[in-house]
């Protein structure tokens, strides 16, 4: 009678973040996908914008500051404007800095980048999934 030999399962490679995921990395990630999808922004262009649009709001939110840019978007997308007012606050190399390089560029790439995309394209409203996609990520670095 053949003996069955157990065979080990291969363990699976679960990606964690290097660092606490943010509100402000999961805004400024969804504002980075709404440029490209909905205003048609380069790559490069749709980082600066998804950073700046963040830096904004946490400014307005943390300390208070109103920086006049209400409305510039919509003017220059109108072509009633040329000036990239969010060119003025980020950069493309701050966006990989501060978001991308931050949590672990491969972490970016293969967990958070796509279940951020995933939600915007499914409809999905920023406030109702800022924190709840943030969750389990965050216990998983938690765990170490």
């Amino acid at each position: 009678m053949a003996e069955k030999v157990k065979e080990k399962a291969p363990k699976l490679e679960v990606l964690k973040p290097q660092a606490p995921i943010r509100r402000f990395d999961v805004f400024a990630e969804w504002n980075r996908i709404k440029a490209i999808k909905e205003f048609g922004f380069p790559e490069d262009e749709a980082k600066a914008y998804g950073l700046a649009v963040a830096k904004v709001v946490a400014a307005r939110k943390f300390y208070g500051h109103r920086i006049k840019y209400r409305g510039a978007t919509k003017a220059f997308l109108e072509g009633k404007t040329e000036e990239k007012w969010w060119q003025k606050l980020a950069t493309p190399q701050e966006f990989d800095e501060k978001i991308v390089e931050r949590m672990g560029r491969e972490f970016y790439e293969k967990v958070f980048r796509p279940a951020i995309e995933k939600a915007y394209e499914e409809g999905k409203d920023y406030m109702d999934i800022r924190d709840s996609i943030r969750k389990e990520w965050n216990r998983l670095l938690k765990e170490g």
